[in-house]
């Protein structure tokens, strides 16, 4: 018991009962109830979901330290995925009773499996554009608007057939002045969030978000220059299924 409350930094308040202890406190009590049976298996559904927003995070990182000294194996369940990249040494995404991807957190994010974790994993989601796979002169090509990205070699069996791109918001450069091979964009709304903006745009008539800094002179009705990073762009069939491809692309 004393092992258990002084890893969950309540030894001073053992004489307590848990009615006498803050919402943080009486969290810190049940995990530490479960580590003083010594389980070879520690299960967590969702411990944080009470907390204020500040005591979430900072008993997060108090969490993240305590399953590392255990060295137990921890299986915690949440649907935040903040708490999910932030706590996790691997990921499992489920959708309907199915996991639909599984791998270590960074992967997740950056190489989601299908639109549906892209979508899930990341504040703002991924953003998704449709396009058509399109040949010309011998070359490959997506068609997005008037305007066109080199398509990877792996869609050329895809002529023809429109697939899904999908990039991150904060993985697009932008600018006020138009740039070779940048989209024009008109912004539609923008949120200040702390050291960012978050600019909601219109790109061949699809809607995009994404993040740029807090000093950019953005407005509403602004029609802005956007360009992806190199190498940010991820592929997707129209069922939502990762086409797998480390190529870089160009906007023509």
């Amino acid at each position: 018991v004393n092992r258990a409350a002084e890893l969950v930094q309540l030894g001073e308040f053992l004489e307590r009962y848990p009615a006498q202890l803050s919402g943080g406190q009486r969290q810190r009590v049940a995990v530490a109830r479960a580590i003083v049976m010594e389980p070879a298996v520690l299960l967590m559904d969702e411990p944080l979901s009470n907390l204020d927003a500040l005591l979430r995070l900072q008993f997060r990182a108090e969490l993240k330290k305590l399953v590392q000294d255990l060295i137990t194996t921890t299986v915690y369940v949440t649907h935040d995925q903040v708490e999910a990249l932030s706590l996790g040494n691997r990921i499992a995404v489920m959708r309907e009773g199915h996991i639909i991807q599984c791998e270590p957190p960074v992967e997740v994010y950056d190489n989601p499996a299908t639109t549906f974790v892209g979508g899930f994993m990341g504040n703002p989601p991924m953003n998704f554009l449709r396009g058509r796979v399109e040949g010309a002169n011998g070359r490959h090509r997506i068609a997005l608007g008037d305007q066109w990205l080199e398509a990877p070699s792996n869609l050329e069996r895809l002529t023809g057939q429109e697939v899904m791109i999908g990039i991150r918001a904060e993985n697009i450069d932008v600018s006020t002045e138009q740039v070779a091979g940048a989209l024009p964009a008109r912004i539609e709304v923008v949120e200040p969030v702390g050291p960012d903006l978050l600019l909601s745009v219109e790109v061949a008539n699809q809607p995009l978000k994404l993040l740029t800094r807090n000093d950019f002179p953005a407005a509403p009705g602004l029609t802005i220059a956007i360009q992806p990073q190199k190498g940010a762009l991820r592929w997707f069939d129209t069922d939502g299924a990762s086409i797998a491809s480390n190529e870089a692309v160009t906007i023509a």
